[in-house]
């Protein structure tokens, strides 16, 4: 409940106004002007219909510049980054190195798709003349695994080795074929495998379609083969 007091002046025609009890400002006459003075000083001024708009574009220029300044520092860090793995990258070789290493290691993981197709027909009979899975003869077996993979080969054995470039013999590599003179052993190539694996001292191991034995994995020391080695192509390159 607000208490309020009523203040009476000896001349009856003058009356105050009637004021809630404990605000803090003096009675004053009717009809009179307020004093500014006596106003609270944390009154809020009047604010221009302009004002709030010229506030919302600094604080959109502020915005645009901060933005601008985290843009500077993430790209100055970025390049930054840059110029640190470049010294790294380079110690794998030079781009044309690294072009080559690339190549080898997909080669790599051809040649292996291409042996693990390869060892699959183990066992598999020797047939003059055929080159499917019911039987092979030796460049029936080879044009028949390379032809797998897209590559098409002569199909004797003596036109398989115009198919691929030539290698050494130190220069082996699995995937490479390698061929041998004939049973007649008058200086014909006459046999055709597929290197499987290279050894340290320059030994190696082929699978091919032996007339004995048929889909096999043989080695170039074997009396047989030793004296009959007469060159070898890379087709994957």
């Amino acid at each position: 409940m607000v208490n309020c007091v009523t203040f009476v002046l000896p001349n009856p025609d003058i009356r105050l106004k009637t004021l809630p009890y404990g605000m803090g400002q003096q009675p004053r006459p009717e009809g009179e002007k307020p004093d500014r003075r006596l106003q609270s000083p944390h009154r809020p001024q009047a604010v221009s219909p302009k004002q709030p708009f010229m506030h919302l574009k600094t604080t959109n220029i502020r915005l645009t510049a901060l933005f601008i300044l985290l843009l500077s520092s993430l790209l100055v860090g970025s390049l930054h980054c840059d110029a640190q793995r470049l010294p790294s990258a380079r110690k794998h070789g030079t781009v044309i190195e690294q072009l080559e290493q690339a190549r080898e290691s997909n080669r790599n993981t051809v040649v292996d798709e291409l042996l693990s197709y390869a060892y699959r027909f183990r066992g598999t009979p020797y047939r003059y003349g055929s080159s499917s899975p019911r039987g092979f003869d030796c460049s029936g077996f080879t044009s028949y695994v390379f032809k797998r993979f897209g590559i098409s080969l002569d199909r004797s054995s003596s036109g398989q080795i115009k198919d691929g470039r030539r290698v050494s013999r130190k220069d082996l590599q699995p995937g490479d074929l390698v061929f041998f003179a004939g049973r007649s052993g008058k200086g014909r190539i006459g046999h055709v495998g597929i290197v499987t694996r290279v050894n340290d001292d320059n030994t190696f191991h082929f699978i091919h379609s032996a007339c004995s034995r048929g889909v096999t994995v043989s080695k170039n020391t074997e009396a047989y083969y030793s004296r009959r080695y007469m060159g070898a192509c890379r087709v994957l390159e």
